[in-house]
């Protein structure tokens, strides 16, 4: 119970910051303390918006981007609501033997009739950049000078990004790591993040990753500011062989994909 009511107060808390960030606009001083070039950045956070994803909880091919993508459904396993079979494609060649390996008996055992991992059905808080895959749950933002807040209605989930400044010498290790970030040309929030620890799920396969693993992903105005472009490039030499390069899509929580922060 007393869980419940701590995370009930972190969403009321997370709603109220959205909508005093909502009545004020972003200036241009806010625009310039930011370090934006040209004083302008892209503005996620007003008139109480949310964010929700749309096309799946899976990573897609960046269109026109020919190098090393995500791990995808194995061919005929696809992904299909209320059958949630989740094999994954293991020959895609980023995945190290060991990773492969394991992943194959993931496989084998779904194949034998098994329960997949499925981490939006878990009590899981969302790993990076697994996050960005829960589907119908609301996220907004919260844009000061210094931070942005990315809060998800899941859990009442807060990752903090930190502007302009570089990562600490010793961050530690945890399941959303230490993340800082900057403005680019106006419609972009870039964010860095390290310090991830190799527990947090990566995605709906739950491929696995070492503590190594190092994730920049791009938040991108598009639509005329109706959706968000989310590109993504993960690295970890510990259990790919290569960097590979992904994307999310949000779109502006409007009817009938509007949710709801609940009291």
């Amino acid at each position: 119970m007393k869980t419940l009511l701590v995370s009930r107060r972190l969403l009321r808390n997370a709603a109220l910051a959205v909508v005093l960030c909502a009545g004020a606009p972003l200036t241009d001083s806010l625009a310039q303390s930011a370090g934006a070039p040209g004083g302008a950045i892209p503005d996620f956070s007003s008139s109480g918006k949310t964010w929700v994803l749309t096309g799946g909880p899976a990573y897609k091919k960046i269109p026109g981007y020919a190098g090393p993508g995500p791990i995808l459904d194995k061919p005929g396993a696809e992904y299909k609501f209320g059958r949630q079979n989740a094999v994954a494609d293991t020959s895609n060649p980023i995945l190290k033997p060991w990773a492969k390996k394991l992943m194959d008996i993931a496989n084998d055992r779904v194949n034998a009739g098994g329960v997949p991992f499925v981490d939006d059905s878990r009590c899981w808080l969302g790993g990076v950049p697994s996050v960005l895959l829960f589907p119908g749950e609301a996220v907004v933002f919260l844009q000061t000078p210094k931070e942005v807040w990315i809060l998800s209605k899941r859990d009442a989930q807060v990752r903090r990004v930190y502007l302009n400044v570089p990562h600490s010498k010793n961050p530690g290790y945890s399941w959303t790591g230490e993340s800082v970030g900057h403005y680019e040309n106006g419609d972009t929030l870039v964010v860095d993040t390290i310090g991830l620890d190799d527990q947090g799920p990566l995605d709906r396969f739950r491929t696995p990753h070492t503590k190594q693993l190092h994730v920049v992903e791009r938040y991108r105005l598009v639509n005329g500011g109706k959706g968000i472009e989310i590109t993504l490039t993960v690295e970890d030499p510990g259990a790919f062989t290569t960097p590979w390069k992904a994307k999310v899509d949000w779109a502006a929580g409007t009817p009938p994909r509007s949710d709801h922060w609940e009291e």
